[in-house]
């Protein structure tokens, strides 16, 4: 009997934690597919009808209305979202590079002195395993960057749309 209520506390208090509100939902989406889903407080970077640019954090979806930073923009002025690129990868520093390179020459002496290859069949296959994934990080990440969708055009093939779960404020009944 005395363990049960602890109990029975403890779990309202982790139910009570994790309850939460429903919010507002913003869709792009491509015939039925949604490719990209948009909640309160994300960060949004739109392009309006009259060439202008707003970006800020969704602070409130109602109605046909996205309230960037608490101010309103009517959903069918956005005609592109645009979308946030990751920085690209700096190159390794001056260090890094010489601990490669230290590296290199001591796969290059092991394989020598086990004679599994000779001296420059080694020093190829030391480069490439210390410097290749460095390489092919740079330079396949570039070719991929160029591909990567950088905007949603609104209109042709891509639409807005806004799911409200807010309760309309003349309903609101006091308890």
């Amino acid at each position: 009997m005395s363990l049960r209520r602890p109990f029975l506390i403890l779990v309202l208090l982790f139910v009570c934690s994790l309850s939460f509100s429903q919010q507002g939902f913003l869709f792009v989406k491509k015939g039925f597919h949604k490719k990209r889903t948009y909640t309160e407080g994300d960060v949004l970077h739109i392009k309006l009808a009259d060439g202008s640019y707003r970006k800020g954090v969704i602070t409130l979806l109602r109605n046909d209305t996205i309230f960037i930073n608490g101010e309103p923009v009517w959903r069918p002025l956005v005609t592109k979202v645009l979308l946030e690129r990751k920085p690209k990868m700096p190159w390794p520093d001056k260090q890094t590079l010489l601990l490669i390179g230290a590296g290199v020459a001591l796969t290059t002496a092991g394989l020598t002195l086990s004679k599994q290859a000779d001296i420059e069949e080694a020093l190829v296959a030391g480069l490439v395993i210390g410097y290749g994934p460095i390489l092919i990080k740079h330079a396949g990440g570039g070719l991929i960057r160029s591909f990567k969708r950088k905007k949603f055009r609104i209109g042709k093939k891509f639409r807005l749309q806004v799911l409200d779960f807010h309760l309309p404020q003349n309903k609101l009944k006091s308890f």
